[in-house]
């Protein structure tokens, strides 16, 4: 019982409430993190399945097996049925082209469709497709084809009701080559309509969502019997864009409960160290009166392990709550309300309060089980002992030990230790160049405050890299926010292409180009394209076997220009000059997945006539911008002897939408891809992922600012002493106020200069091996480091110390005897 007895004493005088704060700090912060991480994940995740309408998407070019179907009934699956193809619709003397989509009932599994049942009603939301006999049309089809609600059009050999119209379909983005306006209508119709033959071009997607175990057998049991008409469809596949962004996120989340682990391990070794030198004089004199080392470890390692206990159980109901209110706050702007957490945060928790214990608490105990009562209390220190070093080492490993654990990331790990060693090599150096330095030349202040780094200097040294730890932390994070939303911006800009033209013929190109110019749209280039497929690599044929790229399976889609692309890049040989006008550029990642080198002669089949050409250059693409991409360019004339047609993309804003009905009409053999409302999608998700971002952003600024008053509390009592010792001999407040202005100011540089220098090499890493980012350097950074060390550390410095200057000196030194 005398452990807990002792923390009893203790704890009423004071001595374990800095340890106590910051380990429930430690704990608290992680706690709520980890929750608020696992919670909007799951909502993340929840909401990004909408995307496809279901958790896993089988695909096929024709109906399968029933079998497959029965296995997924079998094993408790929900399961629903769409049928997408193009056909004409007619009413009268209307005819259009359209993009059909049959739904069965149970359509969407995940998410909603939006429909309106007549012109002039606000859109609602549905969980249930048009009924046998109806049809849904988007809204652009009623003026183009003269009908109205209620009206009746033909599609094959059958007769519809025209019953409401289409405004939002979740997985509307699972083609984006979809060819022309949505029709949708039941599955149970479609056998009558006599429109499905053999060789019609048709995609049977069957959506399955429920447990994800159940889902994971399923998979497991169906994947040995796909064939090359067959695939299984998730979110990385069916919106590489949104699956990019969430990954994205993640990795982000993982980085805020790394640096929470990061800052609640320093808010404990600095506590620890003050516990650690404040009983110093109580062992030696209980070794003086016969205590051994057992004895003492037994009483303070009791101590350690009753207060772990309570302050573990403090900081993981304060997370807790914390987390829920943060989700109740943000909860309207989310349109998933975030499911309840798992139980693993609390384990993230635990293992946070007994690693910050082992690694920083418990060193400090072993030393002081060595402590010599003579040499302490003599307050001798001129033998030290060498062995004290050797309890640096615990702690330092058993933080990137969790940080590891917790992200599971070895780049995070390696990008916060190159930080780390870069603050804590620069720490002894920066300190060393602030306490040389000339203090007669110096008023008052300056000398006072020059003075007191001068008698600390290797504490300061832990000081300025505990700091500077701190506001690696924060920057860290509020520069990788800011690369993550500023590229998610660039990636979809307001003014991104979001209509491509297909299919247009040469004795048209100059029309269609006037007509896109008297409307004054953002479009690029026209670029030629014929369909061709990749037959042969340096004369040996491309096989099934040796083909490593999904892509090649197919024809591809082959142009030529003389103007290298604006968001290509070429990265190895040569662009087309005078000296090289014959030879293909491929795009860089399939070139890595097939092996090509530079040099390799490509020979492609393009209908049924075939040509060759060199390999002159490798580029770079960008995806995400919207714009015509192509695997491979040719140089101009290369493929001049084949019948080519046009593509390209703009920009047509959401009040312009009934321009592609002009054009329509004014070119009915052109192909119109309408992207804007699966940008929107993405658009939205992307911005519901900013907010989660920046939510963990402020619990991590709260961290940091706690850790910066552990740090300053970790040597209150000197300076207690020291303003009131000068106040007693006549020094003015105002003296004191600004000496300590000045101490903690010049340490807030050093820590932030060194922060800065930290921040930029884990940023190096960061977004190249975690987020996939191109780096770029940080001028700001040395700016805003030095800036906010200064103003953080000097203001909390100051304020912490405030009472020295406030109080009676007699005051504050009778309560520090």
């Amino acid at each position: 019982m005398l452990p807990l007895r002792l923390l009893s004493r203790d704890w009423r005088g004071g001595e374990l409430a800095l340890i106590a704060t910051a380990l429930i700090l430690a704990v608290s912060c992680v706690t709520a993190i980890a929750h608020f991480s696992d919670r909007l994940t799951r909502a993340m995740h929840i909401q990004s399945q909408s995307f496809l309408a279901a958790k896993r998407v089988l695909q096929s070019s024709k109906e399968v097996p029933a079998e497959w179907l029965a296995k997924a009934d079998e094993l408790g699956l929900e399961r629903a049925e769409t049928v997408t193809f193009a056909s004409m619709l007619s009413a009268g003397d209307e005819f259009q082209f359209a993009s059909v989509k049959a739904v069965s009932d149970g359509y969407p599994l995940v998410g909603h469709l939006e429909m309106r049942p007549t012109t002039e009603a606000q859109s609602r939301e549905t969980r249930q497709g048009p009924e046998p006999g109806k049809v849904w049309l988007e809204a652009r089809l009623l003026p183009l084809m003269q009908l109205d609600i209620g009206d009746e059009l033909q599609l094959g050999d059958s007769s519809f009701l025209i019953d409401g119209i289409i405004d939002h379909e979740p997985d509307r983005g699972a083609n984006l080559f979809s060819m022309g306006a949505r029709l949708m209508m039941n599955t149970d119709d479609l056998a009558a309509t006599n429109i499905l033959q053999p060789g019609s071009r048709v995609t049977y997607r069957y959506l399955l969502a429920g447990d994800d175990a159940a889902l994971d057998r399923y998979l497991k049991w169906l994947k040995p019997k796909l064939t090359l008409h067959e695939h299984i469809i998730d979110l990385q596949q069916g919106q590489p864009r949104v699956a990019q962004a969430l990954n994205r996120a993640e990795r982000f989340l993982y980085l805020a409960a790394s640096l929470a682990v990061l800052l609640a391990s320093v808010a404990v070794g600095l506590a620890a160290r003050r516990y650690g030198l404040r009983h110093a004089n109580y062992v030696a004199v209980m070794k003086s009166l016969g205590a051994g080392k057992r004895k003492i470890l037994t009483i303070y390692f009791g101590q350690m392990a009753a207060l772990t206990l309570i302050a573990t159980a403090v900081g993981l109901t304060i997370g807790s709550l914390v987390q829920s209110q943060a989700v109740n706050l943000l909860q309207g702007f989310f349109p998933v309300t975030p499911p309840p957490s798992s139980w693993q945060p609390l384990l993230v928790g635990i293992a946070t309060g007994l690693a910050c214990v082992i690694g920083f608490a418990l060193p400090p105990l072993f030393r002081l089980a060595q402590t010599d009562p003579m040499q302490t209390l003599r307050q001798d220190w001129s033998n030290p002992d060498k062995r004290e070093w050797f309890g640096l080492i615990p702690g330092p490993l058993s933080m990137l030990l969790l940080i590891w654990w917790l992200s599971g990331s070895l780049a995070i790990t390696a990008a916060l230790l190159t930080g780390l060693a870069l603050l804590v090599a620069g720490s002894a150096l920066v300190n060393r160049l602030l306490v040389r330095g000339r203090l007669a030349a110096l008023g008052g202040s300056w000398r006072i405050a020059l003075g007191s780094l001068q008698r600390r200097a290797s504490f300061n040294t832990l000081l300025i890299a505990a700091f500077g730890t701190g506001l690696l932390a924060m920057l860290a994070m509020f520069y990788a926010r800011t690369a993550l939303i500023d590229e998610w911006k660039m990636q979809l800009p307001e003014n991104a292409p979001n209509h491509f033209l297909m299919n247009i013929a040469p004795f048209e190109l100059e029309q269609v180009k006037r007509k896109i110019a008297d409307e004054k749209l953002e479009g690029t280039e026209f670029y030629p394209m014929v369909r061709g497929r990749l037959i042969a690599v340096n004369g040996t044929k491309v096989t099934e076997r040796e083909q490593k790229d999904g892509s090649i399976r197919r024809e591809l889609n082959l142009s030529w220009t003389d103007t290298l692309p604006a968001d290509n890049k070429i990265v190895a040989g040569d662009w087309w000059n005078e000296s090289n006008r014959d030879g293909v550029s491929v795009e860089v990642e399939v070139a890595a997945r097939l092996g090509l080198e530079m040099g390799d002669v490509l020979r492609f089949s393009i209908g049924g006539l075939e040509t060759e050409a060199p390999i002159t250059s490798f580029r770079t693409l960008d995806w995400n911008s919207m714009r015509p991409n192509f695997f491979m360019l040719f140089a101009p004339g290369s493929l001049d002897n084949f019948p080519a047609t046009y593509i390209q993309s703009f920009y047509l804003p959401p009040e312009d939408k009934l321009f592609v009905n002009e054009l329509v009409k004014d070119f009915p053999s052109l192909s119109i891809i309408e992207l804007d409302k699966i940008i929107d999608n993405i658009r939205e998700t992307i911005s519901q992922v900013a907010i989660a971002i920046e939510s963990v952003l402020g619990l991590m600024l709260v961290a940091g600012v706690l850790v910066l008053i552990a740090g300053v509390r970790a040597s209150i009592a000197e300076r207690l002493q020291e303003a009131a010792v000068i106040r007693t001999l006549g020094g003015r407040r105002q003296l004191l106020v600004r000496s300590l202005m000045i101490e903690f100011g010049l340490i807030g540089i050093a820590a932030g200069l060194l922060a800065a220098a930290g921040t930029e090499a884990s940023l190096a890493v960061l977004s190249q091996r975690v987020f996939d980012l191109p780096f770029n350097l940080h001028p700001g950074l040395w700016l805003l480091g030095p800036l906010a060390g200064a103003l953080l550390v000097g203001t909390a410095g100051t304020l912490a110390c405030r009472s020295a200057v406030s109080q009676p000196p007699l005051k504050v030194l009778r309560e520090l005897a």
